[in-house]
């Protein structure tokens, strides 16, 4: 599962911020525009939930803003939307 949300005020230049919970544990990709390029940054974590609490005490993210979007096909970037 993605998804990601527009931050309503930066934080240190992040502007928008990903989460995508893969077997692999759950990432988050933080980025310095709202546009659709690459993260700047990512951090990982073993839960959706240690994800989640960090979105929301760093950045400021509320669950409402939240975007639940497909996850990568084979081959395409992870922090990408598609």
């Amino acid at each position: 599962m993605r998804m990601y949300a527009l931050l309503r005020e930066p934080v240190d230049n992040i502007r928008k911020v990903m989460i995508y919970d893969s077997e692999n544990g759950v990432y988050a990709f933080l980025y310095d525009t709202q546009e659709n390029k690459s993260g700047i940054a990512d951090f990982w974590f073993e839960t959706l939930d240690d994800a989640m609490a960090y979105c929301n005490q760093e950045l400021k993210v509320i669950e409402e803003q939240w975007i639940v979007i497909n996850d990568p096909k084979e081959g395409e970037q992870h922090d990408i939307i598609y």
